[in-house]
């Protein structure tokens, strides 16, 4: 077992893991346990036999999908190994290349992450309540960001690439020169763990949806541990589906570009609705999509905690339209804007290849659809040179600026 505490001496701290809602709670289309008390703690002494019982008391399961240092398994989790005579220090390389003590993940977390993000990775910390969109909920195993095909989980480097570069346009910062590469590692590792846990507790609420209260052998230890392999499974197979294009990337020559274009305004054979969302003058203003008046109405028109009231105000048809663009994590999303000039964002990373990704394996938790192998790889290459030359020739949608609002809609980011 290891131990995790944000203190140079080892103390246990009173924190405790926070429960998705529907463990004790009915949740529209969701799987809950409001009505199942016995089967509630068996979920919780299940959670507490195979990852520990608090965050101060980790235990790692046997194949979690954690990195392997100095020869052992999540020991970059904590701070401490609890042993036969007591807590001992873990210790690590510096950057100088000297021995030093570990600060660990959970320690890392608490101290950066958890006012946003909450103890259990739920999204829910007590900082997040003012920001929007709000901070991630890793439990479902959903990133928006991801080198991997679409549903599939990241890979490490997706979440080292996340902390370094943060978000941009949100609320997450930049970690890069705050952290040590060793330090990185680290929070990967605990982020990692966060997230099998809740989705090992999403599947075990499911899987106690459908048992019988007075069954002794429901959610037995087997069929748990079934349950969590599969969970582990998805994450250590992460890398066999990272998204590779086919073919390199052409040379961003006028042609290429005018492709892209025609691509993207749907006047080719594929019939692309880019411009139904991202709009015709690519300022994230389609007909497809709630409008900006009505968008900075409901978030910015009041508290943000009076959000869902705003909503209920709203027409019948409007409503429904809000209802349908929130994200996975309840976000209400805009569509990037792809025409801002030197300010347009790129929040799943700037290069090229980010770019094809996001084309041609959607991103998870939106609207954004894959497109291929509808759309070939050598179109998608073209919509990438397309969508990188936009911001520096806004002139090549200007023909269709009769078609959108007078006012371009500024650039909105989400998480």
């Amino acid at each position: 077992m290891l131990a995790g505490c944000t203190s140079d001496v080892f103390v246990v701290e009173p924190v405790a893991y926070e429960e998705q809602p529907t463990m004790t709670k009915e949740v529209e289309g969701k799987a809950s346990l409001a009505d199942k008390p016995v089967i509630q703690e068996k979920v919780r002494k299940a959670l507490a036999r195979v990852f520990g019982d608090t965050p101060q008391n980790i235990v790692v399961p046997e194949g979690a999908p954690l990195s392997v240092h100095d020869g052992r398994l999540g020991l970059r989790l904590a701070n401490y190994v609890m042993t036969d005579k007591g807590p001992e220090r873990i210790k690590t390389t510096g950057a100088d290349g000297k021995t030093v003590r570990q600060v660990g993940g959970y320690g890392l977390y608490k101290a950066n992450c958890l006012q946003c993000h909450g103890i259990s990775g739920g999204g829910d910390g007590p900082a997040g309540q003012y920001f929007l969109p709000r901070p991630r909920d890793f439990r479902p195993g959903v990133f928006k960001f991801t080198s991997t095909a679409s549903g599939a989980r990241p890979t490490r480097d997706d979440l080292r690439r996340t902390i370094r570069h943060g978000m941009p346009g949100t609320s997450m910062p930049a970690y890069d020169g705050v952290f040590s590469e060793e330090e990185i590692e680290q929070l990967v590792d605990y982020v990692t763990f966060l997230t099998v846990r809740g989705e090992t507790e999403l599947a075990l609420i499911e899987e106690g949806s459908f048992a019988d209260e007075e069954d002794e052998d429901a959610l037995d230890d087997d069929l748990v541990d079934e349950i969590v392999q599969g969970v582990f499974e998805r994450w250590n197979t992460a890398e066999e589906s990272v998204v590779e294009p086919p073919v390199p990337q052409p040379p961003a020559t006028p042609e290429s570009i005018q492709r892209g274009r025609e691509l993207y305004l749907g006047q080719t054979k594929e019939k692309l609705e880019c411009a139904g969302c991202h709009g015709a003058t690519g300022h994230g203003d389609g007909p497809s999509v709630i409008s900006m008046d009505v968008y900075n109405k409901v978030v910015y028109g009041g508290a943000l905690d009076q959000i869902d009231k705003r909503v209920e105000e709203l027409d019948e048809a409007t409503r429904d339209l809000w209802i349908k663009s929130l994200d996975a994590w309840g976000n209400p999303l805009r569509p990037a804007n792809l025409n801002n000039g030197a300010g347009t964002i790129y929040k799943g990373g700037n290069q090229p290849v980010d770019i094809y990704r996001r084309i041609a394996k959607g991103i998870n938790g939106t609207q954004m659809p894959a497109h291929y192998p509808a759309v070939d790889a050598e179109q998608i290459w073209d919509l990438v040179n397309f969508v990188l030359a936009l911001p520096q020739q806004p002139d090549l949608l200007k023909e269709e600026a009769s078609s959108s609002p007078a006012e371009p809609a500024p650039a909105v980011s989400l998480r």
